[in-house]
Order: structure tokens, then C-alpha cells, then sequence
């Protein structure tokens, strides 16, 4: 004999001492019980898959807090000059930005980008030349995303080169496009103020990794 039943839930035995035990004999009763008994079982278990389910979504949506991003990037010179005239310069450049989340919308971080090529500019007075001979750029920055494919960014920090160290501040609009894997392929537009000297720009393309 089966010794379990509905399931391996409840014992059958025990249910037929039940029965007589309190002089339920009738087989339409029996049977009302079990099926009660049944639907009863079903819908605990049903709800503790459901509480499961609701457990993973909830592991899942918690927040990343790190982000690393590698930029390519082309950095645009208005005042650059070059065979004796002022004239616009594009260098080349490669950032590497790390941001740690405080929350859904705000984020710290430090943005650095690395010149490949070295290059001159007239000042905005347009009396004294700078030698940028492949400077670094570091700047702290806070980002505020709006929306969870856009940031704007804003900050301030130095750019370091062998001749002389610049004070900067940074302006920049960022927009992300998901990839599996928590990766995620990012656009960039990026603003820089180095005070009483000159400005750039720089248009940019990399990959983004939460961590």
C-alpha cells in the first residue's frame, strides 16, 4: 500500500483514521475533504513560487555601485596652432572614467583622459603660446541621470603636462545603449575650460562595465 498520498503531503492512513475517528463515512464527504485538502496544498505551494520569484527580481534589480568606462576619443582645439596660424586641431585621446553610484540618479567619479599626440595653442588674448606635450586630464566630477540611458556631467580638475599644469573645468552629456552581460556601449560629449587659456571639446566612443 501507497503509504502517501496527494503529493507525499499528508499520510493516508491518517486520513482514514481521521474518518473514523469522528464517524465520517460517507464517500462523498471523504472525498469533499481531500479535494479541500488538495487545493489547499496547491495554493501554499503556489505562493511560496511566487514569493521565490519575487525574491530573485528583487537580487537582481539591486544596484551596481561601481562603473569603469574606456573612451576613445577626439578632442577638438579651436585655439590650436600650427604652421604659424591659428587653426582648429583634432588630437586624439584615450579616457578612462571610473563612477560609483550613490543612487539611481547620482553618481562620483574620476574622469581622466590621455593625449596621444602633443600640440600647441594660442591663449585666449591670442599673445602667448602653450606647449601641450601629450597632457593628462583628471577632473571629479558628479553625474545626474534623468533618464537610465542619459547623464550630464560636471566637474572640475587639472591638466597635467610637462610644461606648465592647467586648472580645468568640465561640462558633459553622456548616452548609454545596454549590452548583455551588464556591459553597455556609450556616446560622449565633453566640454573643457582650462581658466584664462583656452577650451576644447571632445566627441567620444567606448564601452561602459557595471561592477
Amino acid at each position: 500500500m501507497n503509504w502517501y498520498d496527494l503529493n507525499g503531503y499528508f499520510p493516508k492512513s491518517f486520513l482514514l483514521i481521521w474518518f473514523q475517528k469522528n464517524k465520517v463515512k460517507s464517500t462523498f464527504f471523504q472525498k469533499i475533504l481531500i479535494l479541500i485538502l488538495f487545493f489547499g496544498i496547491t495554493k501554499f505551494s503556489l505562493a511560496q513560487e511566487v514569493n521565490l520569484d519575487q525574491d530573485i527580481e528583487i537580487e537582481e534589480s539591486k544596484i551596481l555601485r561601481h562603473k569603469v568606462a574606456l573612451i576613445l576619443g577626439h578632442t577638438h582645439v579651436p585655439s590650436g596652432f600650427s604652421n604659424g596660424e591659428k587653426k582648429m586641431l583634432v588630437v586624439p585621446s584615450w579616457g578612462f572614467d571610473y563612477n560609483y553610484l550613490l543612487n539611481e540618479k547620482w553618481a562620483i567619479g574620476l574622469h581622466s583622459d590621455f593625449f596621444t599626440e602633443s600640440y600647441t595653442v594660442i591663449d585666449f588674448a591670442g599673445k602667448e603660446e602653450f606647449v601641450r606635450e601629450r597632457p593628462i586630464t583628471s577632473a571629479i566630477v558628479g553625474s545626474y541621470n534623468p533618464h537610465e540611458k542619459w547623464s550630464f556631467i560636471a566637474g572640475a580638475g587639472y591638466e597635467f603636462a610637462k610644461e606648465e599644469n592647467l586648472s580645468i573645468i568640465r561640462l558633459g552629456i553622456e548616452r548609454g545603449w545596454e549590452l548583455p552581460k551588464k556591459w553597455e556601449f556609450i556616446a560622449t560629449l565633453q566640454y573643457d575650460l582650462r581658466l584664462e587659456v583656452f577650451n576644447s571639446w571632445m566627441l567620444g566612443l567606448g564601452i561602459n562595465k557595471s561592477l
